[in-house]
């Protein structure tokens, strides 16, 4: 019976230990496991972060060094000097049009405020606008109205009519070139600066068709190869079929790549601008599809082609979008510089936009000037305007005049003035000292009683 128990007692201690064994194996095994599975996330860990830092290093290396990588297709020689018949045909720019014939802004009748900006800009840069007045499409009479209008709105409709107005004006005129801009515009406060620049590379433009004529090199400084010079576009997208055909240049008041509209940056990297050259670079190519008409020269020739084939033969969409169409079927031929020289000025509201109704997210009156901005520009002429007429007349008083005590005495009473309070200091620290002297011999006396 002992011997029995003693058996099935071992058996239970032998099943004990088997069961525990496997525990502890298990045990082991998920210990291992898990060991394993840490370690795998750690590596996983390890390779998403230097994934993710060589990504980086990689991303920034392109941007920095791209013009490396990337060479220039085409850069204007800036070492040499330009000839003196170029740099003074070029000179022109820092006239009152800067070069151009004329300039010419649009504006409505009733926008007063952008009138005034307008002519406080050309006083303090030298400069010389005329104000042509905007339309009111609904105002236009319908005998008047271009072959399909009806796909314009009023406001689109008075716009064509306000810059054919430009066109006429130019062609009544003895200009050879317009200049024409809206009444919103900001542009770089260097602005002669910069046209005078880009003056010199249109006379030594490497992708224009025909070589200038006699003419052209002695009295048009931008040349007149072309009927739209496209210098304040809101956006533009080159023909892909040729991005071959580029003039790049340098220019130091282009503005930083920080402050260049994103799109522009992939305008100038289509043309093989890249890395650090964007916020260094301009570039002179066709144009294919520019979109606004913020700021434009127009050839007299062009005036007669616009004229001619969005007024004449009618019209089927907004203006921009018709040059677009000329443009793009070679019925006109045009340039355009990018970063623009020409940027809208926005004050966040209903004041940025003639064309437009008041959304729903705008104030009637937006921010206002003060807090107005722009962009793709190095040196606001908004901004910089308001430092150059900045005054401290009081500070600059006071240094040169010091404070008076009495502004109405002149100097030589304000001298017996002083001569007075001078005397009068001195007899009261003659007074003062008699006073000292006095009571220190009081004291000895007192000392000497009470001993």
């Amino acid at each position: 019976m002992a011997s029995r128990v003693s058996e099935k007692f071992s058996g239970l201690l032998d099943s004990a230990s088997v069961r525990y064994r496997r525990l502890e194996w298990a045990a082991s095994d998920a210990v291992a496991r898990l060991n394993w599975s840490r370690r795998r996330m750690v590596a996983t860990g390890v390779t998403i972060v230097l994934a993710l830092v060589s990504f980086a290093f990689l991303t920034i290396s392109y941007v920095m060094f791209a013009d490396l990588v990337h060479p220039l297709p085409y850069v204007m020689d800036t070492a040499t000097p330009p000839a003196p018949a170029t740099r003074r045909l070029a000179s022109h720019a820092q006239n009152e049009t800067l070069g151009f014939g004329g300039i010419a802004y649009l504006s409505m009748p009733y926008r007063s405020d952008r009138q005034d900006a307008m002519e406080l800009l050309a006083s303090v840069y030298g400069l010389n606008f005329t104000y042509i007045p905007g339309v009111d499409g609904a105002t236009i009479a319908e005998k008047a109205k271009p072959l399909h209008h009806y796909w314009l709105r009023a406001p689109e409709l008075g716009c064509w009519r306000a810059h054919v107005d430009a066109w006429r004006y130019l062609l009544e005129s003895d200009f050879e070139t317009l200049l024409v801009l809206e009444d919103d515009v900001d542009f770089d406060a260097n602005v002669h600066d910069v046209f005078e620049l880009l003056s010199t590379q249109m006379q030594h433009n490497r992708i224009r068709t025909t070589p200038p004529t006699e003419h052209e090199r002695k009295a048009a400084p931008y040349g007149l190869d072309w009927d739209v010079l496209y210098v304040g576009q809101c956006s533009d997208h080159s023909n892909n079929d040729r991005l071959d055909l580029v003039h790049i240049y340098e220019d130091p008041n282009v503005p930083s790549r920080r402050d260049t509209f994103s799109h522009f940056v992939g305008q100038l990297e289509s043309h093989g601008i890249r890395g650090r050259n964007v916020g260094k670079m301009r570039a002179i190519a066709p144009s294919w599809s520019p979109v606004c008409t913020m700021g434009y020269a127009i050839s007299r020739k062009g005036a007669e082609r616009l004229i001619l084939d969005l007024s004449y033969r009618g019209i089927t969409a907004a203006i921009d979008i018709d040059i677009i169409r000329k443009l793009q079927q070679g019925i006109i031929r045009g340039y355009t510089v990018t970063p623009p020289l020409f940027s809208a000025w926005r004050v966040d509201g209903a004041k940025d936009s003639d064309n437009q109704g008041l959304e729903n997210d705008q104030t009637a009156l937006g921010s206002g000037n003060r807090r107005g901005y722009s962009h793709s520009l190095k040196k606001s002429a908004r901004k910089e305007m308001v430092k150059i007429l900045g005054l401290d007349n009081w500070d600059d008083v006071a240094h040169v005049f010091p404070e008076r005590p009495n502004p109405t005495m002149t100097a030589e009473q304000e001298a017996e003035e002083a001569e007075e309070v001078r005397k009068a200091e001195m007899e009261k620290a003659q007074i003062d000292e008699a006073w000292i002297k006095r009571k220190q011999e009081m004291a000895k006396v007192m000392e000497e009683w009470g001993g």
